[in-house]
């Protein structure tokens, strides 16, 4: 009660008791006569279920891949194509066609540096030094320096990629460090600046979204060599570890690899590790069923400067090397070194490979690879697909198609990526 409620009622106490009478009851305040409403808890809300996220619609995937590419090179006389390299790709790039084109650019992007492979500081080769006094062309072959293997390709040949239709270099192999860290960042930049996309250096896996209309279809790409400043495929878990991480991120796993040995005797894969002169170059039977089990889709290898056998593993198709595609300067072209190809490859809305074909060329000295109407590099991939691999080796049909043997087996279960 209020201060002021309770000094009245002191006041009429007192004057009761001075007349002698009991004073009256206080009257105590009357209860509520109407019950309280019950509170009634509120209906239950409906139970709101996580709305699915929508399925994403894939698209087929066309890719175009090629083995080594060196537009011409600085360090060696005459290494350098007249007019800027403008024919070197001309007759071949009908053939590169497709959402994604690659190939394995051997070499450095760049106008001047040292390399540590060349004595001269220019980076130009050491001149030969002729011998004193008389001497037959024996004698002088075997006190001639040796040839300097640093590739250095001016930047000004560097749009002939594009215009031929490269959109994804490899830098993953022997010649991308042949200017150190230097060259590597210049050859970087150069693509770079272009709109052509590279992958292979350590950290750098290449993702690019493939879109037709509403459907698209995310494809990675990942490249492997023997060396430290890339993907090592010496290192088998790592290489399977780096693959399954990929995995998930992507629809359509592309590998390709830098390795094995060189030259006319590395035409066939051997079932146990190569190395080029005291270099290892990999256990690539071992090494390519390695990265197939841990997702690769495909997988496609560089660097022995020749051709190989193309096997079927796991119903997946192992290309074991696409051999020499443009070297102006600094290759030997000779017999299989100048037999090459173009590999085209259509991949389905489910991953499932769905064509795949080979384009023979061939290319001489001096010159780009051109269309080979006598399509040398089929007989060259068929013989040896067979005499590698047996009942798992590839067919390839007189127009240049490959298919999987009868005996290939399912793929491994590694469903596409439909929502993120």
């Amino acid at each position: 009660m209020s201060r002021r409620f309770g000094l009245a009622m002191v006041t009429l106490a007192g004057v009761a008791a001075c007349a002698g009478q009991t004073p009256p009851p206080v009257p105590e305040p009357a209860p509520d006569t109407v019950a309280a409403a019950p509170t009634i808890p509120p209906p239950p809300r409906p139970r709101q279920l996580p709305v699915p996220a929508p399925v994403r619609q894939l698209t087929p995937v066309r890719l175009a891949l090629v083995g080594d590419i060196n537009l011409g090179t600085s360090t060696l006389p005459g290494g350098v194509p007249p007019d800027t390299g403008r024919r070197l790709l001309a007759r071949a790039a009908p053939w590169l066609t497709g959402d994604l084109v690659i190939g394995n650019f051997e070499g450095v992007l760049a106008d001047t540096g040292t390399s540590e492979k060349c004595s001269e500081p220019s980076g130009d080769p050491p001149r030969p030094r002729r011998p004193r006094g008389r001497r037959h062309a024996a004698a002088e072959k075997a006190t001639r320096a040796p040839a300097c293997f640093a590739f250095r390709t001016p930047t000004a040949l560097a749009p002939r990629l594009v215009e031929a239709g490269f959109t994804h270099l490899n830098l993953a192999n022997n010649h991308a460090n042949d200017y150190g860290p230097a060259g590597r960042e210049s050859t970087e930049r150069v693509l770079d600046s272009l709109g052509v996309r590279t992958y292979g250096p350590l950290g750098q896996i290449a993702i690019d979204t493939i879109r037709h209309g509403d459907r698209l279809t995310a494809v990675g790409l990942i490249g492997f060599a023997t060396y430290p400043h890339s993907y090592d495929l010496l290192d088998v878990a790592r290489s399977e570890a780096v693959v399954d991480s990929i995995r998930p991120l992507v629809d359509l796993l592309v590998v390709t690899f830098h390795g094995g040995a060189e030259g006319v005797r590395a035409l066939h894969v051997p079932e146990t590790a190569e190395s080029l002169a005291q270099e290892p170059r990999g256990e690539l039977r071992r090494w390519t069923h390695a990265v197939v089990d841990a997702g690769a889709d495909v997988v496609v290898g560089h660097g022995p400067h020749v051709l190989r056998g193309i096997e079927y593993y796991r119903g997946k198709p192992v290309i074991y090397s696409l051999g020499n595609f443009v070297t102006y300067r600094g290759f030997n072209l000779d017999g299989p070194r100048g037999v090459t190809g173009v590999l085209q490859l259509e991949f389905a809305a489910d991953r499932r490979l769905q064509r795949a074909r080979l384009v023979a060329m061939t290319q001489h000295p001096g010159h780009g690879p051109a269309p080979d109407p006598a399509r040398t590099a089929l007989d060259e991939v068929r013989r040896l697909s067979a005499e590698d691999f047996g009942p798992a080796a590839a067919r390839i049909s007189d127009d240049g198609e490959i298919s999987a043997p009868a005996s290939s087996l399912p793929p491994p279960a590694h469903p596409p990526t439909d929502s993120r």
